[in-house]
């Protein structure tokens, strides 16, 4: 067996890692690169490993730095079915359609800030010093319906007209519900099978509602191989999501090796009973 690290190594977000065998290649993660928007394109746009050669895929959890380009994978090829906790699968309904509409507003507003800036040195090219009121009304004209709704189809054409960069969104609405289709929700601590004498259960890790520690078992050779991925780990004694699995089944104890979320790996939390009173305080100061 083997691990490849793509994503979240060395930095918080983008998870992306694999684990192959001499028959499988099962994809853990799919996380979306977030922060600054030149810094995270290139990475996003671009997968590390061709979705073709991509068996299946464990889901440890819904949040978009782990789950976030699941629609990318989809659409290019990707043939398996991904695998998470029911909880997961239904968190994704809403998050990966949410992340698509931000990708496709995002596409749209840049393309208007390219079509406006554009418009108003045509007007300015005209030998004005600067644009007027009017000038401004008639762009917003060409370029809005209303205050809000951009015309995305006349700013697109407008764009290739004059052969200007039309920027697209990572994924579409309709490729994010496309991903939808090829989600497995599975129960905790039941098994499942992800590859040939390869299996995978999922464990609560206490994280948010749905979040899984991904207990991979390959039984392969005459001799069995366990990898556990934490995904990210919750915290204890939470009003509302359960403490993370302490208590895993005896066959699932000998663990080869362990794949560990490390983010907060350096530093303390608060203790639990101190966010009640933080809370109040972040409401509060809101409120004013």
């Amino acid at each position: 067996m083997h691990v490849s690290f793509y994503g979240a190594t060395r930095e918080v977000t983008g998870s992306f890692h694999t684990l192959t065998t001499d028959q499988d290649n099962i994809l853990l993660d799919c996380g979306l690169f977030q922060g600054r928007r030149k810094e995270t394109e290139e990475k996003n746009r671009v997968l590390p490993v061709d979705p073709k050669i991509l068996t299946n895929m464990v889901l440890s959890h819904a949040h978009i730095d782990h789950s976030g380009r699941l629609p990318m994978l989809t659409s290019k090829g990707f043939n398996g079915r991904i695998y998470c906790s029911r909880a997961t699968a239904h968190a994704c309904e809403y998050l990966l359609k949410d992340s698509a509409k931000i990708q496709e507003g995002d596409a749209s507003y840049l393309n208007y800030k390219t079509a406006k800036t554009f418009l108003a040195k045509m007007k300015m090219a005209k030998g004005k010093k600067r644009l007027s009121k009017e000038d401004m009304h008639d762009i917003k004209i060409m370029l809005k319906s209303g205050d809000h709704d951009l015309r995305t189809e006349a700013i697109e054409k407008l764009l290739r007209e004059h052969s200007l960069e039309v920027i697209s969104p990572l994924y579409t609405m309709a490729e994010a519900e496309e991903a939808l289709s090829y989600f497995n929700g599975v129960p905790y601590q039941d098994t499942v099978t992800i590859g040939k004498d390869l299996t995978c259960t999922f464990y609560d890790a206490g994280h948010i509602l749905g979040s899984a520690f991904s207990l991979m078992q390959y039984k392969g050779g005459g001799q069995t191989k366990t990898v556990l991925y934490s995904g990210d780990v919750g915290r204890f004694n939470k009003p509302i999501i359960n403490d993370p699995t302490l208590d895993f089944d005896e066959k699932h104890r000998d663990v080869d090796l362990m794949i560990m979320e490390s983010t907060y790996g350096n530093r303390f939390h608060d203790p639990v009973i101190d966010m009640k009173p933080l809370l109040k305080k972040a409401l509060t100061e809101a409120f004013d």
